[in-house]
């Protein structure tokens, strides 16, 4: 019998970033990064664009920086009880990324 989707739900555990690394791509350029992996809560494929620039004091990532990005499952699966202006499982965490060359 299929598994059903997880029930959308706002909710973080420490080790989500941790299992998110597993298998994760990171893609970008000097003003956005693309997270491509798998979410850790319901085990969906997703993809999370996060801006390094545009917002008022926020310059672009340059190579050495670190910075927090925190992610949200995007995934496109239907989950019960998602509001109808989100997307995803509910899953959220926080990534420190760093900038290589």
């Amino acid at each position: 019998m299929p598994r059903l989707p997880h029930a959308f739900k706002e909710i973080t555990r420490t080790s989500y970033a941790a299992d998110h690394l597993t298998g994760l791509r990171v893609e970008g350029g000097r003003h956005e990064v693309v997270l491509s992996g798998i979410c850790p809560r319901c085990r969906h494929p997703f993809q999370f664009v996060h801006p390094l620039s545009g917002f008022r004091g926020l310059r672009p990532a340059r190579p050495g920086n670190t910075y927090t990005v925190q992610v949200a499952c995007l995934c496109a699966v239907e989950h019960p009880d998602c509001p109808e202006d989100d997307e995803g499982c509910g899953a959220y965490w926080v990534l420190l990324l760093r900038r290589n060359a």
